[in-house]
């Protein structure tokens, strides 16, 4: 039964951090719901009012400006106002031992035609990245395998999203991609922390370590933050309207598009922002979400044990003559592991912020159960013959 629940320790959780497949969509619906309804009517709770204090939206999403076409550009695009981004960045630069972090998610993939509003950005983001508080996006081409760069020098990482198969929205986030290569939110993470990840292997399993624990490189966020908690002026200002009286100690600060206009995405929490998305996994990482901590291996080996020990051990006896409500209590009492493993998977959403995979868990015990019933038949028909 030990060795057995160990496996079904490292099963579950290779599971979670390593296969992107049918990942249970429409029960994390139902659970973010039920979360949602939870929170809001019976704790009465809510993150608007509490997420000011830890992070600072800056929204860009109504300072744009027309990048005309010419040689280089086929079409007129929409790109965030270059001069006023830099003088927004010139007051974080001002403030800067008084923040944690800022978080630019705006890609730079082309320069604008204002060739001095661009040598003011890339003044202000060279010395927000020398001094270690500023991260850009970049993009890694999977047709090409080419890492594509901003136009403009500084810290930069990957900020890109992988949909689960078969579904289109976004469920799982991993932090290295490509074989070492970080995400914003990790870069972010690593400079608030002074801390690395460490990518270890067994065989040919890669695993991730921090400080000796073992932690996820691949994971559900816990969605702290909705779209529906951008209140303006609360948590989230306009990029023209900000100045240095919005901010307060020890903030995270993330820029980008918080309304959607450019840069939206399906998730279980509804239609969501990417710098919405990027503040949730900051906020999990910072709060150890992506940690095994071994007081979650020792509910999980609990659990696990008994639920082997009743599905490989014991055996069903129901006695003839039973009414109908006793032959269901009967069939309840029968086939409680079912519901042990889903309330194990309740728990450990609500409690430990990791998502097990309820369908795997479940078909996994129902074949043995069905093997193990299969063979008990047969053995009582040859003793029978």
């Amino acid at each position: 039964m030990s060795l057995h629940s160990i496996w079904m320790i490292i099963l579950a959780l290779l599971w979670l951090g390593h296969v992107n497949y049918m990942d249970g969509f429409e029960f994390m619906n139902d659970y973010f719901n039920m979360r949602s309804f939870f929170k809001e009517y019976v704790l009465q709770s809510s993150s608007a009012l509490e997420s000011d204090d830890k992070m600072l939206f800056i929204n860009t999403s109504r300072n744009n400006e027309l990048l005309p076409f010419d040689n280089d550009n086929t079409i007129n695009s929409v790109i965030t106002d270059r001069v006023v981004l830099a003088e927004k960045l010139r007051i974080l630069n001002e403030n800067k031992d008084k923040i944690k972090f800022i978080i630019c998610d705006v890609f730079f993939e082309s320069p604008s035609a204002d060739a001095a509003a661009d040598s003011l950005l890339q003044e202000e983001i060279r010395k927000l990245s020398d001094a270690n508080k500023l991260v850009m996006p970049g993009f890694y081409n999977d047709i090409e395998k080419e890492l594509i760069n901003p136009v403009f020098k500084g810290t930069t990482g990957l900020s890109q999203y992988r949909s689960s198969f078969m579904n289109i929205q976004f469920l799982k986030y991993t932090l290295i991609l490509y074989d070492g290569m970080p995400q914003i939110p990790l870069i972010a993470w690593e400079a608030i922390t002074n801390s690395k990840i460490q990518r270890k292997e067994i065989g040919f399993i890669n695993y991730y370590t921090h400080n000796g624990r073992w932690v996820l490189n691949t994971f559900i966020p816990e969605f702290r933050y909705s779209q529906s908690d951008l209140v303006e002026g609360l948590n989230y200002f306009q990029l023209g309207l900000f100045e240095d009286y919005f901010l307060k100690d020890e903030q995270v600060v993330i820029i980008g598009d918080f309304e959607g206009a450019y840069d939206i995405h399906h998730s279980m929490a509804g239609l969501i922002s990417g710098p919405v998305i990027l503040a949730n996994i900051t906020a999990s990482l910072l709060n150890n979400d992506h940690v095994i901590s071994i007081w979650y291996r020792i509910v999980l080996f609990l659990v696990f044990f008994y639920v082997s020990y009743h599905t490989l051990c014991y055996q069903s006896r129901s006695e003839p003559g039973l009414s109908r409500w006793a032959k269901i209590l009967h069939q309840i009492r029968d086939k409680k592991i079912y519901l042990v493993l889903l309330l194990l998977v309740y728990v450990s959403m609500l409690f430990f912020h990791h998502y097990l995979h309820i369908l795997i868990l479940l078909s996994y015990f129902g074949l043995i159960d069905f093997f193990k019933n299969y063979i008990f038949k047969k053995k009582g028909e040859n003793n029978n013959f």
